[in-house]
């Protein structure tokens, strides 16, 4: 059971999302802080470093953003062919030369934002991939019959020079729902080229940062029972495009009192997290990767050293695949289980790992246990 609630003040709209009444993610947008994850411009760009195999664009903002050789190439499909890695930069972008680029990281640290030539625009059912023939199916729609469904309904709509992947949303949608959302992407698509051909200044051509559209889009889904909301605006776009009765207004409320949540959102910042058996897992975030330390704390058991151990990894396994979620933690997150001796014992983390990353909507790869008792997977960050 999964709801998610919409928050408005004057300062800020935040979205939670729970799952059986446990928060499980949280996003907040501040209109004083400007964020350009996802968004389109048209840039230029002002330096070629062949050595780094990379170019700097400037995108009308505070820092050049910055650009690999592999993200300027055109996009392949790695399955099929290979992309040519040993160009040289200045064989791919012309200083001057003007770019449509989409922004893929963020600034950070005195560091630009990072760009990639290749574009993608999230639609419901699809993401729109223009300037490639990919098409691809969420690995999360299991269903081989509704996989071919859905591969052929999109073939047929999509005209060359562009892929899709096909969300998980698109399980058991009609074909006139599907064919209507790449209508619409290819309609945001046709502006963002009519704004880039009217002028070659650099600057913005897509924002895709409406925090209300962005969770009607994403994270609204078949398994949300309710989405409460306190302000009529929001409910009035909510209920208009999910075309039913699942949004509840309850105007000017605090909805984060009234639900409860001040105190888990509080915690959300803490390196440490209690388990109820006794147990803490400890998160630390480095530049590189996320470092997440499993501790048995108080608890002892009642049998032997092994079934001790494999009630708290389990545990702390469940814990950990929310609070990635909840923090919204990304790239690479190395796990220190407390030491187990059986391959058994083992496989149950890992299977309960892959099947806790499932709800998640973000891409998450858990991989076995290594040499040294660790477990490694990735994770796409998200932004609602």
């Amino acid at each position: 059971m999964q709801n998610v609630i919409i928050n408005q003040t004057n300062d800020e709209t935040s979205v939670y999302i729970l799952e059986n009444n446990k928060l499980c993610e949280m996003y907040c947008y501040r209109k004083d802080i400007e964020s350009t994850l996802g968004n389109i411009y048209n840039g230029k760009v002002t330096d070629i470093v062949n050595g780094m195999q990379a170019a700097f664009i400037n995108l009308g903002l505070e820092r050049n953003a910055f650009i690999s050789v592999k993200d300027a190439l055109k996009k392949v499909d790695v399955a099929k062919e290979e992309q040519d890695t040993n160009l040289k930069m200045s064989d791919v972008l012309k200083v001057g030369q003007n770019v449509l680029v989409q922004v893929k990281k963020e600034p950070t640290d005195g560091k630009g934002a990072r760009v990639s030539t290749h574009i993608t625009l999230p639609g419901k059912y699809i993401v729109l991939m223009p300037g490639t023939d990919i098409l691809t199916v969420s690995q999360k729609i299991e269903d081989e019959a509704e996989r071919e469904r859905l591969k052929q309904i999109i073939s047929r709509v999509l005209p060359g020079e562009f892929g899709a992947i096909i969300r998980t949303d698109a399980i058991n949608a009609s074909e006139e729902a599907l064919t209507s959302d790449v209508a619409s992407l290819f309609d945001s698509w046709n502006d963002i080229l009519e704004k880039a051909s009217q002028s070659d200044d650099v600057g913005i051509l897509y924002d895709d940062h409406d925090i209300v559209e962005r969770t009607i889009r994403d994270a609204i889904n078949q398994n949300t029972q309710k989405v409460y909301v306190n302000s009529e605006v929001v409910y009035s776009r909510v209920c208009s495009a999910l075309g039913d009765e699942r949004c509840i207004l309850d105007k000017d409320a605090d909805l984060v009192s009234k639900f409860g949540l001040e105190a888990e959102i509080a915690r959300v910042q803490n390196r440490k997290v209690y388990l109820n058996c006794g147990g803490h897992i400890v998160i630390d975030k480095t530049e590189a990767l996320t470092a997440i330390d499993v501790n048995s704390g108080k608890y002892t058991g009642s049998k032997d050293l092994e079934s001790t151990t494999l009630k708290v990894n389990l545990e702390a396994a469940t814990e950990i695949m929310r609070q990635i979620r909840l923090k919204d933690i990304g790239g690479i997150v190395v796990v220190d289980f407390i030491d187990m001796h059986t391959e058994e014992n083992k496989n149950k983390i890992i299977e309960l790992m892959r099947k806790e990353a499932k709800k998640d909507r973000s891409k998450v790869d858990v991989r076995d246990f290594t040499q040294l008792n660790l477990v490694e997977l990735t994770r796409k960050k998200m932004y609602v």
